[in-house]
């Protein structure tokens, strides 16, 4: 938990939009009045429900590793001329505010967020508890909070074996077809073979069905796609190997990539690297 304020004038307003954390859950920062007897504290618990049905959630960690594993709950309390904020990590499922607010009643709000390039985003809110009660000397547990999200997104990938323009087929690198599959990478909960069917734009499809024997299909250019136009959000671990000579493992890529959540897609080259190691692939 980094950050703590504040009078209302001063920053409540341009806190609707803060997005940092360091260590969330885990230290404090400015205090929305001294610690001491005369200041409260809260406790909120929240659980998140995926609305394309891809995930239970009851794994509230696993479904917050597939939005981001850097999502955040960021809560607002807020009162006439006060208030302050909290930022939990969304991994933690739960925690207690080390904010110290002084006794009265409080509005609060809550947020999930996820980062989005080089900034926090909001993708979800929760029902906001107005009028709660906070006691000098006490903690007051709130409601627990759920957060409607969308744990699917987009993937589209292009292969490069060589430099930029360069052919991965006849007249370049000479690749006569390519095995591929994709495992989950997310951790405990999250873990294991993930069987996708990439659509070819140069025509047809190539089934990741198996990680422990991928197929191997035909050759695919550089600059065509494959496309996934839906899947489970979350971190993946892809295994590409480009072959010559049928069987010959000459090219490889096992990059890590996270599908983006909230119907979101990822576009992304990999880049093969030529196994010199081989004397049949020279």
């Amino acid at each position: 938990m980094l950050f703590r304020v504040l009078t209302l004038a001063a920053g409540l307003l341009g806190l609707a939009s803060w997005g940092g954390c360091s260590g969330c859950g885990d230290d404090g920062g400015v205090d929305a009045r001294p610690d001491g007897p005369g200041a409260g504290t809260f406790s909120l618990a929240w659980s998140l429900i995926d609305d394309s049905g891809t995930a239970s959630c009851t794994d509230v960690v696993a479904c917050c590793n597939k939005l981001d594993p850097n999502a955040t709950v960021f809560v607002l309390a807020s009162r006439v001329g006060t208030g302050g904020v909290e930022l939990f990590s969304c991994r933690t499922v739960q925690g207690m505010s080390m904010t110290m607010f002084a006794p009265g009643l409080y509005n609060f709000s809550y947020e999930l967020r996820v980062t989005v390039g080089d900034h926090a985003e909001t993708i979800a809110t929760a029902t906001p508890q107005p009028g709660v009660m906070i006691e000098a000397g006490k903690s007051v547990p709130l409601a627990p909070i759920a957060f409607h999200v969308n744990l699917t997104g987009g993937l589209t990938l292009m292969l490069q074996a060589g430099a930029v323009g360069t052919k991965n087929c006849t007249g370049g690198a000479e690749i006569s077809g390519f095995a591929i599959s994709l495992e989950h990478a997310g951790g405990a909960g999250d873990t294991g073979c993930a069987p996708v069917v990439f659509s070819l734009s140069g025509g047809g499809s190539y089934s990741a069905s198996s990680c422990s024997s991928p197929s191997t299909g035909r050759c695919i250019e550089s600059g065509e796609t494959l496309t996934v136009a839906t899947m489970p959000s979350g971190p993946y671990q892809i295994h590409v190997r480009g072959k010559k000579k049928g069987t010959l493992d000459c090219f490889t890529n096992d990059d890590m990539f996270a599908v983006p959540p909230q119907g979101r897609a990822l576009t992304r080259t990999l880049n093969l690297a030529f196994v010199s190691t081989n004397p049949g692939c020279l």
